[in-house]
């Protein structure tokens, strides 16, 4: 995989959550055209912002924030990507993580997508998956001749369906992020305050470049 075409499946999944989550309610019968027009309506946005002409980096960053919140469960995925100490941590760390997790997802690939080459997203199918829905699709990269097939697995979130997980070529997005963020756990001496903090700077390094 060329990395500016992982850099868009990683701006196109964000990060997400396990199905652990998941809400018990049963799949409707219309869910699968839901899950399908939800993942290639988002993926026809996030290709119209990299390929639009003169928006300026604060404007990308505002468009992948509303992406994200429509269609990502952000709460339920920042809560899983944390991991155990997520159990431990207080009111205030998680709303403040939270945001800042949020923050993070924007910017890292709000700032990767300067090399977008023309991949197209198109939806292939539709299966239940548990109490959700898990939607198939492909990346078409022209410049080097590949497709690459992914995974978007969706569970309700209130009224509607919104994404928990992407795998690409089986590696599932969700268990990576939440790899890392148990490294930086560790690294910052297993405190839920040391990682906020790593997020507060790694947000600060990207604001830099």
């Amino acid at each position: 995989m060329t990395a500016p075409t992982r850099r868009l499946f990683q701006a196109l999944f964000i990060a997400a959550a396990a199905l652990a989550f998941a809400a018990p309610a049963a799949v409707r019968a219309d869910a699968k055209d839901d899950g399908k027009a939800l993942v290639q309506r988002m993926a026809d946005e996030v290709v119209k912002i990299l390929a639009t002409q003169g928006i300026d980096r604060a404007a990308k960053e505002a468009r992948f924030r509303q992406i994200l919140a429509q269609n990502f469960d952000v709460p339920t995925i920042g809560a899983w990507v944390m991991g155990p100490p997520w159990r431990d941590a207080t009111p205030a760390q998680r709303t403040e993580y939270l945001k800042l997790f949020e923050t993070y997802i924007v910017k890292v690939y709000t700032g990767q997508l300067s090399t977008y080459s023309g991949e197209k997203v198109t939806v292939t199918g539709a299966e239940a998956d548990g109490s959700g829905v898990e939607v198939t699709s492909r990346i078409a990269d022209p410049k080097n001749d590949r497709t690459i097939e992914l995974k978007w697995r969706l569970r309700g979130a209130g009224k509607q369906l919104k994404v928990r997980d992407v795998v690409i070529e089986n590696i599932s997005m969700s268990q990576t992020q939440r790899r890392e963020f148990a490294s930086v756990f560790q690294q910052r001496g297993n405190s839920v305050d040391g990682l906020i903090a790593a997020l507060r700077e790694k947000i600060a390094e990207l604001d830099r470049k």
